[in-house]
């Protein structure tokens, strides 16, 4: 079990990079151009694979926990990591997931209102709510960065629930829907990549209380991204929306 886990997190890991990579050419390539959409695409397939490789990564660490004898009164930092990851691999599913189907359904917005869909949209919501349960259930080190990453899973699948029943509330809405929901996923692959990439690759290691920082930082740096981003959006095409004024 443990080698399988091994293999899974591998190519969790080498799909993860690609997605990094791929992310960054749809952000400044023409919008809707060919390189735009291609990469867009590959930067999705990407989420999920490791969207699958999370889930069973961490299925199968609570089950070798168990296995062994470990539970989670023993060593609550490997549950509370294995849960970590598996709702990190589920929220950015849903949110690269709901920012395609935005664009697939803009002619016909009714049709975002799918029992999948709002069933995604629950389970973004559960997973953040099962985050925070799980960080004061079984106290450990990997407990603030679960109360940390908790609300992008509540929020965004509040926000996802608003868009399937309001679906043409908003002129344009699929557009900002979808790069807050694009631009939501860059910031878990983005987290992944500074708590697990980058302190290999530049061979540095943060200890002690500033340890959260690698997991906070791109959510920190990313959500005013995508309120950025969304106004100028918004100022482009609707710059009489008193929403977007300074």
């Amino acid at each position: 079990m443990a080698e399988l886990i091994d293999v899974i997190l591998w190519i969790h890991v080498a799909t993860g990079f690609a997605g990094l990579v791929a992310f960054w050419f749809p952000v400044f390539a023409r919008k809707g151009g060919p390189t735009h959409v291609r990469f867009g695409r590959i930067y999705a397939y990407c989420a999920y694979v490791v969207t699958l490789s999370a889930v069973t990564a961490a299925i199968g660490r609570i089950a070798t926990y168990r296995s062994e004898g470990t539970g989670i009164a023993d060593r609550p930092d490997l549950y509370g990591f294995a849960v970590l990851l598996g709702y990190l691999g589920v929220t950015t599913f849903v949110i690269v997931r709901h920012g395609l189907r935005v664009i697939a359904t803009r002619k016909a917005p009714e049709t975002l209102r799918t029992p999948v869909d709002q069933a995604l949209a629950w389970a973004s919501m559960a997973g953040g709510v099962l985050a925070v349960a799980v960080a004061f259930a079984a106290w450990s080190g990997v407990s603030p960065i679960l109360l940390g990453l908790s609300p992008i899973g509540i929020v965004a699948g509040w926000r996802m629930l608003r868009a399937t029943r309001r679906p043409a509330e908003e002129p344009r809405g699929w557009l900002y829907s979808h790069l807050g929901s694009m631009l939501g996923g860059g910031i878990a692959f983005h987290t992944a990549f500074t708590v697990f990439g980058a302190q290999r690759i530049f061979g540095y290691e943060i200890e002690g209380s500033f340890s959260v920082v690698p997991w906070i930082l791109p959510t920190i740096v990313g959500i005013p991204a995508i309120v950025l981003w969304t106004r100028y959006y918004r100022r482009k095409f609707d710059p009489a929306d008193p929403a977007t004024a300074p």
